[in-house]
């Protein structure tokens, strides 16, 4: 990782850095975020920079530094937790009271507020505003994100990652693995709103080779809740639809689909790979 101690400012408007700059990896990365360790693991996290602050009333924020090892990575980490207003800082970023998120290259930067949040706001925008330019040029989100249909497709609510902890965390689809999800696969989670009364969520995987996708589809079937999907569809409780197809190595699952027709003309839009 590169060295980012020198390059980034110790002071801040009137916030001073304090203690020592730590460097965390994804065998210590436990020491820091606890319980949010495996959210990174999931990806292809290298490092992590930390840096605190100190304000002039003693107030704390954090400087963290994601390196994801590819602008892919980091889009996916970004992606997974969006909710907040677009703060207009690095390729995309959002900000809401005490927490400023944001990608740039293969990098994400989360910075956050400990104690007063309106006291820290100005300070955690500047000292983003200050980071994102050390980091290096843009990156390209991941290629997969071109299957998706785009009638209807809300970008801000556009997921991108690997393995079910990520998906769970988005959409919970049930307590075990049932679509065999690893660092392997890559998975894109999309919601979709083409009319006031047309809703649905569209999960996309690509699997390394056409026999995992196989097995996938038919795990899937055979697991979803409540009572499978023995034609590859069905209609809850809620009268919502579900609906998977497989294709070569690829796998679409559409939730919360308003009608089978619906969830039929929403697969059909997507573009698969020409392979």
């Amino acid at each position: 990782m590169i060295d980012f101690g020198p390059a980034i400012p110790k002071k801040i408007l009137d916030w001073q850095a304090t203690g020592r700059d730590m460097v965390y990896d994804r065998k210590t990365l436990f020491d820091y975020t606890d319980g949010g360790a495996e959210v990174y693991l999931a990806f292809d996290f290298k490092q992590a920079f930390v840096r605190k602050y100190k304000g002039p009333a003693q107030e704390e924020i954090a400087l963290d530094i994601y390196d994801m090892g590819s602008p892919e990575e980091a889009y996916g980490i970004f992606s997974c937790d969006r909710q907040d207003p677009d703060a207009g800082i690095g390729q995309e970023s959002e900000y809401g009271p005490g927490l400023l998120r944001f990608r740039q290259g293969r990098y994400f930067v989360s910075i956050t507020a400990a104690g007063d949040e309106q006291k820290s706001e100005k300070a955690i925008l500047e000292l983003g505003r200050t980071v994102a330019p050390l980091l290096g040029p843009p990156g390209a989100p991941p290629a997969i994100l071109k299957c998706l249909p785009e009638n209807g497709l809300k970008n801000e609510r556009t997921s991108y990652f690997h393995g079910v902890i990520n998906l769970n965390n988005r959409f919970f689809v049930a307590g075990e693995n049932i679509l065999n999800l690893d660092a392997r696969t890559d998975c894109v989670f999309a919601e979709y709103a083409p009319s006031a009364t047309e809703s649905a969520k569209l999960l996309f995987i690509c699997y390394p080779d056409e026999g995992l996708a196989q097995a996938a589809y038919r795990s899937f079937c055979a697991s979803y809740p409540p009572k499978g999907l023995p034609a590859g569809a069905a209609q809850a409780e809620n009268r919502m639809w579900t609906m998977i197809r497989a294709k070569k190595r690829y796998v679409a699952v559409v939730f919360d689909a308003p009608s089978k027709e619906f969830a039929e003309r929403l697969h059909s839009a997507v573009r698969y790979p020409q392979e």
